[in-house]
This record gives C-alpha cells, structure tokens and sequence, in this order.
C-alpha cells in the first residue's frame, strides 16, 4: 500500500488531556479526529498516550485467535520504544479510516493484516515518538540530539534528565507532527521479528477475555431460532402451543428466518424449540443433493463450456507420448469455529447497538441497518474476541437475525446458535472439480498442461455484500448483483492457485465453469488455494512418477533458478531428510504460493493395521520478515491441522436440499491421536512481511495424499481420504 505523506499522518489533538495520533489508511477520508474524552469514542485515533501515561492503541483487525493484537502492538511498540505489555488496547469500532485497502471494507480476511499495515503502525508509533522527544527538548531545554526515548521514558544522554511519556503529553499536545519520520534501521530492531510473548494470553488464560458470547447485558433475554432443514426454504407454518408453556419462555414468533424463540436463558429457549413443530418450503434449485451436484461437474467436464483463465500456448512441438490424465473432487466444507454463531442486540426507537465478535464490523452494521429498514449511522457495532473465524465470520446472518428478533422483544437479546445450527446453516467452502491432462516427456518434461476447475463461484454469492456495504444505501441491490454474475465468470476465488502455476510448463491452460447452487457460499481458510493446491500439487506427483523421476527432483527440474517454491522446498527437504526415511516410513511433498507465502511441506507416514499413520509433518516457510516468530509458527501449525482435518474427514453431503451432517460425532475434527509431531522453519528474510494466517493449509492434503501413495502405490484423487 502506497501511501502519501498527507494521506498518512492526519492530525493530532488532545482532549482529556490524551496526545492522540491518527493517520488515515485509505487516504480518503477528511472526518477530523473525534473527541476522547470520557464516554466518547475515538474511532480516527490509533494510538492515544494520556498524561496519566496509559498508552492504548485501536486495533482494527480483528482478533480471531491468529495473533493480530500482538502483531499490530508489537509494530507500534517497536518504533514508539515501549514493552507491548504497557499497551493497552480496544476493538476499533466501524469507521473508514480502518478500512482494508485491499478490500475497501473494514474486514480482516487474506492474511493481509500485518502485511498491510505494519509500514502504516510503524509510522504512527515513529510519529509519535518524535513528538514526544521534541516535547522533552522543549521541556528540557536541551538539543534534540541529546535526548533518546527507551522504554516509555525519554533521558537525556548525561542521565540528568528524564520524563515519562505521561509528562510530556501537555507539551507535546502543542507541537505539530512531522509528516517525515525515519523508521528504525534492521539492526536496531528489539521486537521485531523477536517479541514472541501473546498480548492477549493473560486475559484468554484467567477467564477474563470477552468473546462475543460471553457478552453480558443488563436484563438480557437469550433466543435460539428453529430455522429451515432445507436450504432456502421458507416458513409455511408452525404449533408452539406446547413450547410457550414451557417454563423460562417469554415469548416466541415468527421472523423470516424461521422460528424464534425467547426465554430467561439458553436452556429453556432451547427445550423450548425442540416442543415446535414447523413447516418449511422445500429446496427450489434442482441441484439438491451431493448426487446431482457430483453429476452434473462430471457433465460439465464433458460439455467442454469453459471460460479462459489462462492460456499459455506450447512453443514446442510435444513428442508423441500418452496423456495422463487425472480427476480430482472435493466436497463442501463448514468452517466449525469452536465458538459457535452467537450476537447480542438492543433496539431502541431510535438506534441499535449490537455486541458480536466479526471479521467485518462495516458488514455487520449494513446486515443490523437492513434488518430494521433504519440508516447505518443508527447502528453501534462493539466488536469482541472470536473463538475462530476462518472465514466465517465475515457473514453476519446472525446479525440480522438477531436484531430482528430484538426489534420485537422490549430488552435487550442474546441469540446463541447450537453445534447443530452452525454445521447446518454455515457458509460453505464450494464442492470443486478438477480434471487435468499433460503430456511428460522422455526426459520429464511437461508440456500442454490442461487444468480444468468445475464448482459454485464464491464471488457471485460474496460480491453482492460487498458491494452492499461498500456503496451508499440508495444504490439499488440489484446493481452488486449484476457485479457478482460478472465475477462469477471468471471467479478469482474459485481458480487462484491454478492460474499462477510457477512451474515452467511447456504450454498451460487453465479454464473454469461456474456451477450454481442453491448451498449458501462462504471465504474458507486459504479459500480457492485449498482445492487447488491439492489437485495441481497431486497431478504434479502423478507425473513425476509417470517419468520415473523423484518428486522433490521433479518439481525442482520445473522451477526457475530463482523461484521461492524452490527455496523452501530445499529447507523442508533437507529438515525432512528427505528421500531418506526410516524404516517403515513413507514420505509426500508438496509446495504452494498462497497470500503472498510460499510453503513447503512433507508428511511422513507409517503403515499401521492396514492404515496409514501420521507420524511427523514439515514445513518450511518464506513469509518475508517474520513479526513474531512464534506465531508465525503456530499459524503454520494451525493450518496443517486445519488441512489434515479436511484432508481425512471433512465433509458436507446434501440430500434433498439438507445438510445431513450435524456435529462432530459426523463432521469431526482431527484428534490429539491423529496428531503428527510439527517441525516449522520460518525462512530467513528481509522482505516485507507476507500472509501466514491461511498459508499453511492448502500444501497438507496434497503431501499427505502423496506419501498415502508412496507407501501404497494407490493413487487417491477424491478427498476426504478414503484409508480402508
């Protein structure tokens, strides 16, 4: 992100005795800084220091377990020269000057928020910190270059002088700030790419952490909705003569998501729904159930009907060898964030406030408007700690649902989903196809490469919203629409990772047909990458062994000199001994590019009572400079269990227009059992910071699928993994 000197450093001001430095991150917004006085918000403000010496900074990314607090404070505690321990922080509420400048939304979504945003922190915390030592050089009486700033205190070089930057603050409220602040050379670094310790782990540890469910409001009624069991159905009737009885109730109705009902507290609103009887419309889309919808990508890839993605002639005459060719499926996904759904709201006459923890806040505020027919600025959206996201906590379905259910009880709701609501009534990762074809070579060599992708697009469904929230109200919902048709053509989302092949391929073409659904479409961790790099990371090693030639050596033979794929598929190979296992184990590999990161990983196997076994995963990761070592790694970490967890047991089948999964008893997670023992190796760079929170789950279910074939010698294309 490029910004200008103006459209950086906004203004500074102080109220209640705060110095307080705002910048904006899109260069497009002129609302001056509000007041932070007591009781009022400071929604331009990213860092405010109080003459009391509290430091607090707006985080506006939002926290979902991936470690942004951290990252985001570690990036303006380097350059303000403060331990993040003394940084105290608050969720930023919906404003544009959080906006994402990749999105145009206040969302946090693409691995993209340290990547973004930590040139933009660095100078708020650099711009601040000089205000604060030419405070003290006013203060002081001394030269600016005998003053230095450590630790939250500015000394001068003989020790005679020293102020906290609570002291400053009434000097330095009258100094302008410079648009032109050096950061801090590498070798002067203290905390980044060093500072490993979670800002937010006390709070997560001793119960005091405020997820959106644990949100609690005075004389809060709790509600669970009886929704349809098909998808798009609508409310025909329902008999809730016995559930009103039930004790604890206080009232139910009618909303158009379904049945809601309202009681003292979770467990009488939830007996209660189970009493009811309700009718619902059947699914309308013909293509109703996992059958249908696996036919017709199968009659898709016959009819040849695809749009051009890429399409890199061969320059070569290919010699006459025979095709391989490959077909690979993969099924929809629920994201299973161990939170479930939940938003509490409180509708008054003239606004709304509602307590949610969200991905998208602007989103929320839009869904909460809509609901109520009533204009965005009468929305007050308080964002929390998430138990997950992945994705799915951009939608904010269960935002409307629950201010529709708050505008008819007098007081303040708390709707709170079940396992069974969340499993059935997510937005899913699309079922995806793919069908490939190449030509090898004698000497390995590859040439007419043809990658065919057939599935819903996420962007016809996403892009409407999007657009929604982006564009003022009186904007007709038709126009997102017709956008979200036109991107579905050609759907980014449903072919990165395909598209940009690194390999060097004599000739790559790469096509794709959107097939409709009714299934309700969502972002899912690594989004597109996570199909595609298990299709084309699986087809590579098919035809590595197709021309007898090791599959790391292969994929190396097709990677130019100075490919990153290169670089950490040598780390991981060397971490892994690759080639070189010990007895009874069996190794896969693969390498992916996604959200800016290059990762390599190799899954290492045994063979036990007739089923493979996870014994070790490796992974090796170029992600630029990495901010905090340690969660980078646990990212990794994380999305190599997120991607096991597909890999061996994910998936969403449908039946006359149902979800027919339920919980974990039938949608389950990886097990501490199935655990491999994780090896991460962040590689060494000074480059930008790039993605990590997605990156680590699109190379796991191609490596293991690969080693599944180099102890087995059979081939799986479909996942879940079928072992028996």
């Amino acid at each position: 992100m490029n910004l200008s000197r103006r459209e950086f450093l906004r203004n500074v001001s102080v109220t209640g005795g705060a110095l307080t430095i705002g910048f904006s991150l899109t260069g497009c917004s002129d609302i001056p800084l509000p007041n932070t006085g007591e009781n009022v918000f400071s929604p331009n403000a990213f860092l405010s220091i109080s003459s009391s010496g509290e430091i607090e900074v707006q985080i506006h990314r939002t926290e979902m377990g991936q470690g942004v607090v951290t990252g985001l404070i570690t990036l303006i505690a380097e350059e303000l020269e403060v331990d993040p321990r003394q940084v105290k922080y608050q969720m930023a509420p919906v404003h544009s000057v959080y906006t994402n400048s990749e999105y145009m939304l206040q969302l946090t979504g693409g691995s993209n928020s340290i990547r973004t945003e930590h040139l933009p922190l660095r100078r708020a915390g650099a711009a601040a910190r000089d205000v604060l030592l030419r405070a003290a050089a006013a203060d002081s009486g001394l030269p600016l270059e005998q003053l230095s700033a450590s630790n939250g205190i500015v000394s001068s070089v003989d020790g005679n002088f020293q102020a906290a930057y609570g002291d400053l603050v009434r000097t330095a409220i009258t100094i302008p700030v410079a648009e032109d602040i050096a950061l801090k050379p590498d070798e002067q670094l203290k905390l980044i790419g060093k500072y490993d310790r979670r800002v937010d782990a006390p709070e997560k540890s001793n119960g005091t952490a405020v997820f959106g469910i644990d949100v609690q409001i005075e004389n809060c009624a709790t509600a669970v909705l009886v929704r349809s069991p098909n998808i798009g159905g609508k409310l025909l009737n329902f008999d809730a003569e016995q559930a009103r009885q039930h004790p604890g109730v206080i009232d139910i109705f009618a909303i158009d998501q379904g049945v809601a009902v309202v009681a003292q507290g979770y467990w009488p609103a939830r007996k209660a729904a189970q009493m009811i009887t309700a009718n619902f419309t059947a699914t309308e889309h013909p293509l109703d159930s996992s059958g249908k919808i696996r036919q017709a990508m199968t009659d898709a890839f016959a009819k040849g009907d695809f749009a051009e993605v890429r399409d890199d002639a061969a320059e070569n005459s290919a010699p006459e060898v025979q095709w391989t060719e490959a077909e690979y499926h993969l099924p929809f996904l629920a994201h299973a964030t161990m939170e479930p759904q939940n938003a509490t709201a409180r509708v008054t006459a003239d606004h709304c406030d509602v307590w949610v923890g969200t991905q998208s806040p602007d989103i929320a505020r839009d869904a909460a408007a809509g609901a109520l027919g009533r204009s965005r600025d009468s929305v007050t959206v308080h964002n929390h700690l998430m138990g997950g996201g992945f994705g799915r906590r951009i939608a904010a379905d269960n935002v409307a649902e629950v201010v529709a259910i708050a505008q008819r009880i007098d007081r303040p709701v708390k709707l709170v989903w079940s396992r069974e609501d969340d499993t059935q009534n997510d937005f899913y990762r699309p079922a995806m196809a793919g069908q490939l074809r190449a030509k090898v070579g004698a000497d390995g060599s590859v040439s007419s490469w043809r990658h065919r992708i057939v599935g819903p697009s996420v962007s016809q469904q996403i892009a409407p919203q999007f657009g929604k929230t982006m564009l003022p109200g009186w904007v007709p919902e038709a126009l997102p629409a017709l956008a979200g048709n036109f991107m579905a053509t050609k759907d980014s989302s449903s072919v990165e990772g395909a598209k940009e092949l690194p390999y060097r391929f004599d000739g790559i073409e790469v096509g794709y047909h959107n097939l409709e659904t009714a299934v309700p479409l969502g972002f899912w961790r690594s989004v597109g990458h996570s199909h595609t790099a298990f299709v084309v990371e699986s087809f590579v090693d098919e035809l590595a062994h197709k021309a007898g030639q090791d599959p790391l050596q292969f994929r190396l033979k097709h990677l130019a000199p100075d490919a990153r794929e290169r670089r950490v598929l040598q780390a991981v190979a060397e971490m892994a001994g690759w080639g070189k296992p010990a007895e009874g184990r069996f190794q896969g590999i693969a390498v992916h590019e996604s959200f800016h990161s290059v990762v390599a990983e190799v899954a290492e196997i045994s063979i036990s009572n007739g089923r493979p076994k996870l014994e070790q995963f490796f992974c090796a990761v170029d992600c630029g400079r990495a901010i905090n070592p340690d969660i980078v790694k646990d990212q990794m970490e994380g999305g190599i269990v997120f991607g096991l967890t597909a890999a061996l047991h994910g998936q969403i089948t449908l039946e006359g227009g149902s979800v027919e999964q339920s919980n974990f008893h039938d949608y389950p997670m990886l097990r501490h059992n199935e655990m491999p023992e994780v090896h991460v190796k962040i590689l060494p760079s000074s480059a930008e910071p790039t993605g990590v929170g997605e990156p680590g789950t699109p190379p796991a279910a191609p490596a293991l699928a690969n080693a599944i074939f180099a102890a087995t010698g059979k081939r799986h294309r479909e996942l879940p993994l079928r072992l028996s």
